[in-house]
């Protein structure tokens, strides 16, 4: 049996294997949460041994993602090392995204969220002068997927624009299956990330066997979602040992350590 997923079913936080969720969250948000304090987030963290969270605030899907940024910064200030931050912008001011993007890079943070429930597809022009400091510093941009075409057709324009951005596609498979693993192995900037509640049966061993351990990702969606199953469902799957650890961490560390980000600051 997988020594990870021993620990799984005993209940014991993963040991001796790096575990970065890719893809999280701070703030209230319409899905009801019992506690969504950082310093709650922070004890699911060691309860079920998650080195580190990479997260976006709640408010990416709204116009004051600024507002957001801020207690994105303030977490990782209070917990360096634990808690990186994604920037979120607002694309209606194009010059005002780029000076956001300029700030929270200074500051510190390692990547973007966009999330297209703002009404912006992801080609918007308010994007542009962000997207190129993100294929400049080779900085992860983590996109809010649903299976749906013009989605797919925003993935097929910006990752030959930004070649050297990589591109997590969230909640990867859970619909279109077959389009998110042609993208992955078309462009090889474009990475995937299945991050789902009710991820379908047998997906993360079709898409290892499709498009290999290294192009893929993990997160848990917290606090959209409880955090603690989500380990689970990637120590359970019938894969081997060396991609478990990969998708669990490896593949979020490489592509943390490539991006050129500045240390936090701390004021």
């Amino acid at each position: 049996m997988s020594a990870l997923w021993e620990r799984v079913r005993r209940g014991q936080p993963l040991a001796d294997c790096a575990v970065i969720d890719l893809h999280g969250h701070l703030g209230r948000c319409a899905v009801p949460a019992a506690d969504p304090s950082v310093e709650t987030h922070l004890r699911t963290m060691d309860r079920i041994g998650v080195d580190c969270a990479v997260v976006s605030h709640t408010h990416c899907m709204s116009w004051d993602s600024a507002e957001g940024n801020e207690e994105v910064l303030a977490a990782m200030r209070a917990f360096p090392g634990r808690l990186l931050g994604y920037v979120t912008l607002w694309p209606g001011d194009a010059e005002a995204a780029r000076r956001e993007m300029e700030l929270r890079m200074r500051q510190g943070f390692i990547g973007v969220k966009l999330h297209n429930a703002n009404g912006f597809r992801y080609t918007d022009p308010g994007y542009a002068p962000a997207l190129a400091i993100a294929n400049e510093r080779r900085l992860p941009v983590l996109l809010h997927t649903w299976g749906d075409a013009p989605t797919f057709a925003d993935v097929r324009a910006l990752a030959p624009r930004y070649p050297d951005a990589a591109f997590l596609l969230g909640h990867a498979g859970v619909l279109a299956e077959d389009t998110y693993i042609a993208l992955a192995r078309e462009f090889p900037n474009v990475y995937l990330d299945p991050t789902m509640s009710r991820t379908p049966r047998g997906l993360w061993e079709r898409l290892v066997e499709a498009v290999g351990a290294d192009k893929l990702t993990w997160g848990s969606d917290a606090l959209f979602y409880s955090m603690t199953p989500h380990p689970g469902k990637v120590a359970g799957a019938k894969i081997s040992e060396e991609a478990k650890r990969m998708i669990l961490g490896g593949n979020a560390r490489r592509l943390v350590d490539r991006a050129h980000i500045e240390t936090v600051a701390a004021s």
